[in-house]
């Protein structure tokens, strides 16, 4: 498994196919395919609806598909110690356990018959449901993800048949080091944040969960004016906001006020280190550092931040790591942005009789890279001759990563939903921009910023001691 896919999975039921993800969605993605979108030359419409659902509908005729994506701004930060991990099943109930007018098979057939994708994920911001059909299908998808989401069932018969598959999936990440050791970082490095809630939840809650728990959930976050769409593929805009208000125009809620959380505060006790034992035959060592949020001017520099020090062919962290002394094997670098918070983290693996000294030279490396040389800009003479541009390769590999989110129409619409719900400035245009005019100084500025201060949290997933 690859570190850009932490927590994906597949779950296969019965008369569909299907792949469920249960991701942290990185920064890079999302805001390359926005990027994408600001610049694009495809017909776009963007409105509100009077129930107060927004929308966005954008062309892309390159493929004769379209994208369906509904987002709620409901996600483990929702959550209490009492209803932990209430989202994750109730993101499983809609997706998989059939609404007022059709049962959960009916609707996979349906689906299938149609030959559409179906798939949803919770984050800890947001719970994501998408479909992608061929074009000719685009009102099946809009009325099924209405269906889906405004008229659910609720049973508890169902409910605990769910139940059985969440705690299989609990046990899944358990045993998943890479997925298991973030969840860590991210309970420690947010303690006292609502961002430390897991996103699978606790299952002692989950075990006592009765309809009544998550009829309250669904009632409270499950209208309109909570709600983004956004459709992207092969149609005609202006037809397409029209079908969109006749499908979704007559859903009625009440009007919504989210909660506001405050930013997470560093924890200013230095480095926590924690150490697991599993059944795993190399280690892997997470290292996670709190980073800008969705909106902060900041996500710029942290972006080229994650790419020069842990992407591409030639990772500023690669070298440390990887030079003579070979202390790891593979070197990954991501950076999480949620509305309230963000989270850098490093990913290695490697021998686990090279952890500690993995764990000191990263944590030594990132501490001073304010004084790193990103460009040749940075030398005098002819050092300039020899001098890796980082930089300009970081620049670089995002543009071509934004060119290529142009083919990714379900990624894009994932993007725009995430936007509209969590952006608080109308940023089309700038990132590829703000991204190109960043300099040497403005990358140094940043890693003193968030790396520099020394707070870390660091897990180390290890193989189990022999008796």
């Amino acid at each position: 498994m690859s570190i850009e896919n932490i927590g994906r999975k597949r779950l296969n039921r019965p008369g569909l196919r299907i792949g469920r993800r249960a991701y942290l969605i990185s920064l890079f993605t999302l805001v390359w395919a926005w990027a994408i979108f600001s610049e694009a030359k495809e017909t776009s419409r963007s409105f509100t609806l009077d129930n107060g659902l927004r929308a966005f509908l954008l062309e892309k005729r390159n493929v004769p598909l379209v994208n369906v994506v509904v987002a709620v701004n409901l996600g483990s930060k929702d959550e209490t110690a009492e209803t932990s991990g209430l989202v994750h099943v109730l993101e499983h109930f809609i997706l998989f356990r059939g609404t007022k007018l059709r049962s959960g098979s009916e609707i996979s057939q349906e689906v299938r018959r149609h030959g559409g994708y179906f798939n949803a994920h919770t984050t800890q911001d947001l719970v994501f449901f998408e479909i992608s059909v061929p074009s000719e299908h685009a009102d099946f998808a809009l009325r099924n993800q209405k269906e889906i989401l405004f008229d659910l069932k609720l049973t508890q018969e169902d409910l605990d048949k769910e139940k059985e598959v969440i705690f299989e999936e609990l046990g899944q990440i358990e045993d998943d080091p890479i997925r298991y050791a973030t969840a860590l970082v991210y309970q420690n490095l947010f303690q006292g944040h609502p961002y430390g809630n897991p996103i699978y939840g606790n299952k002692e809650v989950i075990h006592g969960l009765t309809v009544d728990n998550i009829q309250a959930f669904y009632k409270r976050y499950f209208v309109p004016s909570n709600c983004a769409l956004a459709v992207v593929g092969d149609f005609d805009a202006a037809e397409m906001e029209k079908r969109v208000k006749a499908v979704f125009g007559d859903v009625t809620g009440p009007t919504f006020e989210p909660v506001a959380f405050g930013q997470p505060q560093l924890p200013k006790k230095g480095t926590t280190e924690l150490e697991v034992e599993l059944d795993v035959n190399k280690a892997y060592l997470v290292i996670g550092a709190l980073a800008p949020d969705y909106n902060h001017p900041d996500q710029y520099a942290m972006d080229v931040l994650t790419q020069v020090f842990g992407r591409g062919l030639n990772p500023m962290l690669g070298s440390v790591l990887r030079g003579r002394r070979r202390l790891v094997e593979t070197v990954f670098m991501d950076y999480h942005a949620h509305q309230y918070g963000g989270l850098a983290l490093v990913y290695l693996t490697l021998d686990p009789r090279n952890v500690q000294a993995a764990k000191r030279e990263t944590i030594t490396f990132l501490k001073r890279a304010y004084a790193e040389n990103f460009s040749p800009d940075d030398l005098l003479g002819e050092e300039r001759l020899y001098a890796y541009d980082y930089l300009s390769g970081a620049k670089n590999q995002i543009r071509y990563n934004a060119s290529q989110s142009q083919e990714k129409g379900l990624s894009i619409a994932t993007a725009l939903v995430r936007h509209l719900l969590l952006g608080k400035a109308d940023t089309a245009g700038s990132y590829l921009k703000n991204i190109e005019e960043l300099t040497s100084s403005d990358i140094r500025k940043a890693a003193a910023k968030y790396f520099g201060r020394g707070e870390y949290v660091v897990v180390s997933i290890v193989p189990k001691k022999k008796d």
